[in-house]
């Protein structure tokens, strides 16, 4: 699926993938030792995330159930545990700079 930030029009991800299940959700994007321009992950539900067994940096955005962002982490490195939003419903993990420009209060949309 696409993701699109509305309020930009700015493509996310061309490439998303959704992680609802407690094992996809655990798993997450660990282990991976890159990630294709393009690609994205859901996560559903969570609000907040961690990097521990990953090898390298991702954009995190945190959206509520309007779809709408409500935080952006920026290049969290491998190793780290991100912030918890408790307006959040489910995360998006990008590449580290795909999230360039997107804010908090940016609608989004999934194709």
């Amino acid at each position: 699926m696409r993701i699109v930030n509305v309020t930009r029009d700015a493509c996310l991800a061309t490439n998303a993938a959704r992680a609802t299940t407690i094992w996809s959700r655990g798993l997450g994007l660990m282990g991976r030792r890159h990630l294709p321009i393009g690609y994205g992950l859901v996560i559903d539900p969570c609000r907040g995330i961690h990097t521990f067994f990953m090898r390298l940096a991702i954009d995190v955005c945190y959206v509520d159930r309007s779809d709408v962002v409500v935080h952006v982490a920026r290049g969290v490195k491998p190793w780290r545990v991100g912030p918890v939003s408790w307006r959040g419903a489910y995360v998006i993990e990008l590449p580290a700079g795909a999230a360039e420009g997107t804010g908090a209060g940016d609608s989004l949309a999934f194709e």
